[in-house]
């Protein structure tokens, strides 16, 4: 898996980008309409969907993980299409689907962080980012429509801040993966 994950670390990098991008644009208009909030959370879910089947994909070795990435995958991408093309949205589900979608990513990072804790030193910090993502979703949902008002200002600093961790860790796989063997880097 860390090697899946090293040899692919654009992926991480382009999806730091689009959650750096997405959360700037939240919080640049955060007096903006249930509109923006839910074009802003289909358009995340469908790129962070797109990126995850693609690690997924690129797990040869560990056939399993990369199976349940690539479904979770798909079904980021079916949230996000659902939040994209259902017009008028009703307020209530698109909190209830952001909180589905940060509660499912949640897990993902601590399953993540779970597999890799022998290859990984500091798989406990990722498995704690996936807690705290976890638990932002169960909130959400449990505040339900009384959180509309502070989706976009949350999904604006959870995207800046997920974003520039994605880019970290995507650079500091790009210079591991000058460790990896030849013939791993073509794959």
């Amino acid at each position: 898996m860390i090697e899946s994950l090293t040899r692919n670390w654009w992926i991480q990098l382009i999806r730091g980008a689009l959650a750096f991008a997405l959360g700037m644009t939240a919080l640049i208009a955060p007096s903006a309409d249930t509109t923006l909030a839910a074009f802003l959370v289909a358009a995340f879910a469908i790129g962070d969907g797109a990126m995850t089947i693609t690690a997924g994909a690129g797990m040869r070795e560990d056939v399993r993980a990369g199976g349940a990435l690539v479904a979770a995958g798909a079904g980021f991408i079916a949230l996000g299409l659902i939040v994209l093309f259902w017009p008028g949205i009703p307020t209530a589900v698109l909190v209830l689907l952001f909180a589905a979608w940060l509660i499912a990513s949640g897990a993902l990072l601590i399953y993540g962080a779970r597999s890799l804790r022998s290859q990984l030193p500091g798989s406990a910090a990722m498995s704690g980012v996936g807690v705290v993502v976890a638990v932002a979703g169960l909130a959400l949902a449990v505040a339900g429509t009384a959180a509309i008002d502070t989706i976009l200002p949350f999904a604006g600093w959870f995207g800046v801040i997920a974003g520039a961790t994605l880019a970290a860790v995507s650079f500091r796989l790009r210079k591991d993966s000058a460790m990896l063997p030849e013939q791993a880097l073509v794959a």
